[in-house]
């Protein structure tokens, strides 16, 4: 895929010994932000993130709120990874171990964005510099029918109901969302019975996980009452229900709980307070042995997980927090006999066992629900054509190409266009090919699967970014 260039000017240069430029970066840092008077966070959490942290061979920081904050952070405790590429902020359980993990590996090959984006008709809770917001969800009404009943108006009076029941949540035409809003999904279930009296049940989600509730009620929520004073009753409930999200704010266990920061508290700069991102350096090296030959055959070099990953995807910003790993890529590569990519050959394949987001119930949904691998256990890409700059490859100099071919996942083939950048590189001894690349997947128009909820084309497209190197196949 990746070697049209390595033919002609590599074969002269091996009579010498180049210096290349290698870049040598900064320590990866793991930040936490807490409250320093009265951590939320227990000591076990800070120990197993300063545990994780060591594994991953990070710089693991913690910074508490009296000594200034940078003006986006909004509650406590806050989860940031940074290198010399970027900051990303973390979107999880604090609790959750291995979804910090998948964070900071994918984070490693692209950092996530802030966009926004707009919810209507929505509850909202404007808190210090926190906004929480709670969509409703009002499921069809169940049971016996009522004449002339209009099920948009039913909606429309039910989120009323509901709103002024609560004291803190306000029903708003519209509000505008980004990484840092927090967020209680509830579902309402309503079933009117032969007496025409409403029996009301649900679902409380946390924005951190849409599979398992944080609180379920499939039994009614209060006494059955009549259809007439249904206003009356969705009101009750109203107030139950947030009650029971402050419950959960303030008193969960499982990492949802958080810490409003106030208006009044001091603002410093990510620079002020030492944080500041800093650019990877060059240096000089010698790196080009002059007994190098060039391969006709290439795969890709397999590491261990603990290292780099080699392929990460994630939906568009603003949910690009919904992000995983894919463990394990295999493939392979025949040039033309002239060594070119003329008349080349070869593909890349994923098994679906590989395909992580870094939490069971989220893998299980991924890898079983929507990908289906036991009918399709893998998916893969086979090139057809390379376009792009048909100067000779350089040590220390990348060349950019679009690589055209067919992905096949879910018995599905569509073409894809992958935009690559490669460069020839000596390790240990051995030419390998450098390749960093990324292509996008219209899950829903090609294949229907729904992403996260958000707004479209964010939660329809998913992105994947590659990072690894090919060897020469023995």
């Amino acid at each position: 895929m990746v070697s049209k260039f390595v033919l002609g000017s590599i074969m002269g240069l091996m009579s010498w010994v180049f210096f290349h430029f290698i870049i040598v970066s900064p320590a990866d840092q793991l930040i936490l932000f807490v409250d320093g008077e009265k951590p939320l966070i227990q000591q076990q959490h800070f120990d197993e993130i300063k545990g994780l942290a060591d594994e991953m061979n990070l710089e693991y920081i913690i910074k508490e709120d009296q000594d200034g904050l940078p003006s986006e952070i909004t509650t406590l405790p806050s989860i940031y990874f940074q290198n010399d590429l970027g900051r990303s902020k973390y979107y999880g359980r604090y609790s959750n171990i291995s979804r910090i993990r998948n964070f900071i590996r994918t984070s490693k090959l692209s950092h996530k964005k802030n966009e926004t984006s707009i919810k209507k008709d929505i509850l909202v809770w404007n808190n210090g510099k926190a906004d929480i917001i709670a969509p409703i969800k009002i499921t069809s009404l169940k049971g016996e029918q009522v004449n002339g009943f209009d099920s948009l108006s039913f909606v429309n009076n039910t989120h009323l109901a509901i709103a002024s029941g609560m004291q803190n949540f306000q029903l708003k035409d519209s509000q505008e969302l980004n990484q840092h809003t927090k967020s209680f999904y509830f579902n309402i279930y309503p079933y009117l019975d032969e007496r025409k009296k409403l029996s009301v049940s649900y679902e409380i989600f946390s924005q951190y996980n849409c599979i398992k509730p944080i609180s379920r009620k499939l039994e009614p929520i209060i006494p059955p009452f009549k259809w007439k004073k249904r206003a009356k009753g969705f009101k009750e409930i109203g107030k139950i229900i947030e009650e029971v999200i402050l419950q959960h704010i303030q008193q969960s266990t499982n990492g949802d709980a958080f810490q409003i920061v106030q208006k009044t508290t001091k603002i410093e700069s990510w620079e002020s307070l030492g944080l500041e991102i800093v650019s990877a350096k060059n240096e000089e090296q010698a790196i080009l042995d002059p007994n190098i030959s060039v391969a006709r055959k290439w795969e890709v070099e397999q590491k261990p997980i603990i290292e780099e990953p080699i392929m990460v995807f994630s939906f568009l910003s603003p949910v690009d927090n919904y992000a995983g790993e894919v463990k394990a890529l295999n493939g392979e590569m025949t040039l033309g006999e002239d060594l070119s990519m003329k008349n080349a050959s070869g593909q890349f394949k994923v098994n679906i066992g590989d395909v992580t987001m870094g939490a069971k119930d989220f893998d299980n949904e991924v890898q079983n629900k929507m990908l289906k691998q036991s009918i399709f256990p893998d998916a893969h890409f086979e090139f057809i054509e390379i376009q792009g700059n048909s100067e000779p490859l350089m040590f220390g100099k990348p060349q950019k190409l679009i690589v055209l071919g067919n992905f096949t996942m879910l018995g599905i083939s569509i073409p894809v266009n992958v935009e690559t950048i490669i460069e020839a590189i000596q390790e240990e001894g051995l030419m390998k090919l450098a390749v960093k690349c990324d292509f996008q997947l219209p899950l829903f128009e090609k294949f229907k699967l729904k992403g996260p909820d958000g707004p479209s084309p964010a939660k329809d497209i998913l992105q994947f970014y590659m990072k690894f190197n090919l060897i020469e196949s023995i």
